[in-house]
């Protein structure tokens, strides 16, 4: 009987095969046809390198989102901003990610499937990084409740994760926006402003739309968060945080 690793093994290569003709089929059939199958061969590249990486050591990146963190719309997976953050981290030390996006996915989606996975996942030992860049797909679809099951994703992630910003423009960004900058504070996380995209948003999947040079600005703007050290892990004492202005002798409360 195969032992566990060697069983993913084997899925991982499958996987590999399965991308491949995927992604042959999608460099010679027209259209949207086309662009599913590009979608399917990342998802399944992703699969595969997740295998892969839970069987190697290192600092645990997770990453939870939705087709902008498979990398659509880069030439390549390793293109997408996950792919080049990843690069960058594995300068430092030698760093693995498990990348749980998914192509369509919106907020309820990071609550039902990608929140209990990454429980799952960091069962044993908690991850050094967790990312989450989503709420475009509810933007997009002016998905009733977003505020409510904004508020309810980012206080189920652990703290110090990475949240970003929608990026994209109008009333309802700029409202979902505005909940992630309040909760991230209340909550101990850190913010990564992906600025905006472009244009407005488009319907139905995939409403941000990135190429290369869109995936290596906001793989700059997650490393400024990734550098930006994690909220004091204390507890706020109740009279506020001393502040100390220029001059004073004696801090002061907020």
């Amino acid at each position: 009987m195969s032992s566990i690793p060697q069983a993913r093994q084997m899925r991982a290569s499958l996987r590999r095969v399965k991308a491949g003709g995927e992604r042959f089929l999608g460099g010679v059939l027209p259209g949207a046809t086309a662009r599913r199958l590009r979608t399917r061969a990342y998802a399944d590249d992703w699969a595969a390198a997740n295998l892969d990486a839970q069987q190697s050591c290192g600092p645990l990146w997770i990453v939870l989102g939705d087709a902008a963190s498979q990398g659509i719309g880069a030439t390549t997976r390793e293109a997408g901003y996950v792919g080049l953050v990843h690069e960058m981290l594995r300068r430092r030390d030698a760093w693995r990610v498990v990348n749980l996006s998914r192509a369509g996915a919106g907020v309820a989606d990071v609550l039902a499937r990608q929140l209990p996975e990454l429980a799952t996942l960091t069962a044993d030992e908690p991850a050094a990084l967790v990312t989450c860049v989503i709420g475009a797909e509810d933007v997009a679809r002016r998905t009733p409740g977003l505020d409510i099951t904004l508020r309810s994703m980012i206080a189920a992630l652990p703290r110090g994760a990475i949240v970003a910003t929608v990026p994209l423009r109008g009333p309802a960004a700029e409202a979902a926006n505005a909940v992630i900058r309040e909760e991230v504070v209340r909550h101990g996380l850190r913010v990564a402003d992906l600025g905006l995209t472009g244009g407005g948003p488009a319907r139905g999947r995939e409403a941000v739309r990135l190429n290369d040079v869109g995936h290596a600005t906001w793989s700059r703007a997650i490393m400024a968060a990734v550098d930006n050290p994690p909220p004091n892990q204390e507890v706020t004492p109740a009279e506020g945080i001393p502040v100390v202005t220029a001059g004073e002798a004696e801090p002061t409360a907020r």
